[in-house]
């Protein structure tokens, strides 16, 4: 049996857990309750009263890629929105149409569902907090309407939700970035994304849409590397007419009429989508959907850049490329 000491010890320690428990609540509740607030801020400067606002992508510092914690951002943004004077939240699935790249296609999208701004950040490990750099733009004129600086304590974030992308993600996105070097120099520009955006997260069971256009009439490839570094060309594939895009032209994968589905599943992690573009043909055309080979990092490199020898009877050809990436994290319990 405890002594009279002991009792008190043990009441004063649980009171004391009590206590931590209590604050890591509160805290989770202070970022969230005071979100609503700090969104119609950023807003605040906009001549409209109120703005209908896409999510752009959320992702960590400047690497340009998503971890799972951008999610967990977007869903407690979205649920702050609902709560908010001074923004409504449009369709997150139109995220892409706000690309600078895809905004000429999708101009009559846009006015006819009347988006009036993006909200996009950056965010940041710093002590014992996360940093969201929130920011609103304005999407007719692509001007800046207002920042936000959100922290989030760590001891709100639920265990074991990754905050930073891991050190394999990042030592992929490095080695894919680059794959034309100096032929790439010249007008032709080539544009990819996801459906919501570049650098997204998707959860388990959810479909994933990518995007391509280029400024001017072209011959492509667009490439899947999956988390295990394996490469897979997805376009052009069998369903589609010839591997020829015209300027200008957004071509969706899959189309709206194609039979097949990109869904997300486990294995879970970062995933990239690599587009290469020629002013003239490719010499040859790879299998559609068929296992390439590749590696994690310096494989899915080598395996891409095999295909991309062109023909050209009128000199050099252009060259152009464009990557995008997007993580798999598990349903949402």
């Amino acid at each position: 049996m405890r002594s009279p000491k002991h009792k008190t010890a043990l009441a004063s320690s649980l009171l004391l857990c009590l206590g931590l428990g209590m604050a890591s609540l509160l805290q989770a509740q202070t970022w969230e309750s005071g979100l609503p607030a700090l969104l119609d801020k950023a807003a605040e400067t906009h001549w409209q009263p109120s703005l209908q606002t896409g999510f752009g992508t959320f992702t960590y510092a400047y690497s340009e890629l998503a971890s799972p914690f951008s999610r967990y951002l977007e869903e407690g943004l979205a649920a702050a929105i609902a709560k908010s004077s001074r923004l409504r939240l449009f369709n997150r699935a139109a995220a892409a149409a706000m690309d600078p790249s895809f905004r000429a296609v999708y101009g009559d999208f846009f006015k006819a569902n009347g988006v009036d701004a993006l909200l996009s950040g950056r965010y940041f490990v710093e002590g014992d907090s996360v940093r969201a750099r929130l920011e609103l733009t304005g999407l007719a004129d692509g001007v800046l309407v207002g920042t936000a600086d959100l922290l989030i304590p760590l001891s709100a974030i639920p265990i074991g939700l990754a905050i930073e992308p891991q050190a394999s993600s990042t030592a992929t996105a490095t080695s894919l970035a680059g794959l034309l070097g100096a032929s790439a120099a010249g007008d032709l520009k080539v544009a990819v994304s996801t459906e919501r955006g570049r650098g997204a997260v998707y959860r388990e069971g959810e479909d994933m849409v990518v995007l391509v256009t280029v400024n001017a009439d072209a011959w492509i490839k667009v490439y899947h590397v999956d988390v295990n570094g394996t490469v897979q060309l997805i376009w052009p594939n069998r369903f589609a007419q010839g591997s020829r895009i015209k300027a200008g032209e957004a071509i969706r994968i899959p189309g709206a009429d194609e039979p097949f589905a990109f869904r997300m599943t486990a294995p879970f992690g970062t995933e990239f989508i690599k587009v290469i573009a020629s002013s003239s043909p490719f010499s040859s055309t790879e299998g559609d959907f068929a296992e390439l080979g590749g590696a994690a990092g310096t494989g899915a490199r080598g395996i891409i850049t095999r295909g991309l020898s062109v023909v050209s009877a009128a000199g050099p050809a252009q060259r152009a490329e464009a990557m995008a990436s997007y993580v798999i994290v598990p349903a949402a319990r």
